[in-house]
C-alpha cells in the first residue's frame, strides 16, 4: 500500500482530529496530544500540522512522518483496538523522541532508533529539532510481530524502549538498510523483489534485537535466545534458496546440531516446526503482496514445497482455503498511486 496524507489544506481546528485518523490508518490506534508544555516548546502555536508518506515493502509497511512537538499514546484501549499485532522500528531523522514501554524509557536522537510492540502500551513524545524551523521526522518500519516474537515477547527481557546507536554493529546495518530502502522505494519492481527486501529488513532488525536482549530470568541457558534468533535469521535467508536443514544451520552458527535442537526444545518448539511456520508465513506474504500473475506452482517451488498440491494441503490446514483463495482474500499488491486520507 502506498499513500500520502497531509494536514496542509486544513485549518488548525481540524488538524488534530485528522491527524489522529491519519496515525490510526497508517500505523496502529494512537492518540496524539499537545499539552501546554508541548506548545511552549514548539514553534507551532496552534493546530497540529504534519504529513505521512507510506509504502509497502513485502510484509513490511514503511513510512516517513513529520509533525510538531507532541505526545503519542498507545494505551490499553488502543491495544485492545489494534487490528493486528505488529512491531514498529522508529528511526529518528530529525528532532528526538522520548520512548516509553515495559517500564523503561529512552531518548532517541537523530540517526538512532527504538522498537515498540503494539501488543503492550507505549508512549512516544516527539520534539522538534533545536537548531532549525523544521518539524521532527521519523522513518518507521512496521513488522509483523510474529517475525520477532521470540525476541520481544517477554517484557522483562525485550529490548523495547531501548536506544539503538545507528553508527555501530548490526544497528548500523539496520539503519543503513532502512534509509537506502526508503530512498529507493520508487525503483523497486516486482512483488518478489519487495518480499525479499522485506525479509532482509527483518533479519537485520532481528540481529540488532538479539544483540540487545537482556539477561534471561527464565532459567534457559544464556545463549539459547541468541542461538534461536540467529537460527531463525538463517532460516529466513535460506528459504528462497531451497531446503533448510538443521545441519546446515548449525554449521553456519558454529554449534553442534544437538546444541541447536536443544535451544529450540527448551523454548517449547523444534527447529523443524519453526522452518515450517516461517515457510508458510513467507509464502502467504508473497501471495498477499507479490505479483498476482505468478502461478501457484511457481510459488510452491520457490518456497520449498514439494509441489502445488503439497502447498495447497498446508494452506487448507492452516487457513481453511487454497493458496488461490488466500491470494484473492488478502491481496495487497503494491500500488504506485498516492492518495490523501479521506476526511
Amino acid at each position: 500500500m502506498t499513500g500520502f496524507w497531509t494536514t496542509a489544506d486544513l485549518g488548525p481546528a481540524d488538524q488534530v482530529g485528522y491527524w489522529t485518523d491519519v496515525l490510526c490508518q497508517a500505523f496502529t490506534p494512537l492518540i496524539p496530544v499537545r499539552s501546554r508544555d508541548h506548545v511552549g516548546r514548539s514553534r507551532i502555536s496552534s493546530g497540529l500540522p504534519g504529513w505521512v508518506r507510506s509504502s509497502g515493502i513485502g510484509a513490511l509497511q514503511a513510512a516517513e512522518i513529520a509533525s510538531c512537538t507532541q505526545q503519542v499514546t498507545h494505551g490499553e484501549l488502543e491495544v485492545s483496538r489494534s487490528p493486528e499485532d505488529v512491531v514498529f522500528v522508529n528511526l529518528q531523522i530529525d528532532g528526538r523522541c522520548l520512548t516509553e514501554q515495559d517500564g523503561r524509557r529512552c531518548i532517541v536522537s537523530r540517526g538512532e532508533f527504538a522498537v515498540v510492540d503494539s501488543t503492550r502500551p507505549y508512549t512516544l513524545e516527539f520534539v522538534e529539532p533545536d537548531d532549525s524551523s523544521e518539524l521532527w521526522r521519523v522513518l518507521s518500519f512496521r513488522l509483523p510481530r510474529e517475525s520477532v516474537t521470540d525476541l520481544i515477547g517477554d517484557p522483562s527481557r525485550a529490548p523495547t524502549a531501548t536506544t539503538f546507536d545507528g553508527e555501530h554493529g548490526s544497528a548500523h546495518v539496520a539503519r543503513s538498510l532502512m534509509v537506502s530502502t526508503w530512498q529507493s522505494r520508487e525503483d523497486l519492481g516486482s512483488g518478489t523483489e519487495r518480499q525479499m527486501l522485506g525479509t532482509a529488513h527483518i533479519s537485520t532488525v532481528r540481529a540488532a534485537l538479539a544483540g540487545a536482549l537482556r539477561s534471561p530470568s527464565d532459567g534457559f541457558a544464556p545463549d539459547d535466545g541468541m542461538r534461536r534468533a540467529a537460527a531463525v535469521s538463517y532460516i529466513d535467508a535460506h528459504l528462497p534458496v531451497g531446503h533448510v536443514s538443521a545441519a546446515d544451520a548449525a554449521r553456519a552458527l558454529d554449534v553442534s546440531v544437538r546444541t541447536l535442537h536443544a535451544a529450540f526444545e527448551r523454548s517449547g518448539t523444534t527447529f523443524g516446526t519453526v522452518v515450517r511456520k516461517r515457510r508458510l508465513r513467507a509464502c502467504s506474504d508473497d501471495l498477499a503482496t507479490g505479483d498476482p500473475r505468478r502461478s501457484i506452482a511457481s510459488l510452491a517451488t520457490y518456497w520449498g514445497y514439494a509441489d502445488s498440491a503439497h502447498m495447497a494441503k498446508v494452506f487448507r490446514s492452516e487457513f481453511g482455503c487454497t493458496p488461490s483463495e488466500y491470494r484473492r482474500r488478502n491481496s495487497r499488491a503494491p500500488s504506485t498511486s498516492h492518495r490523501q486520507f479521506p476526511r
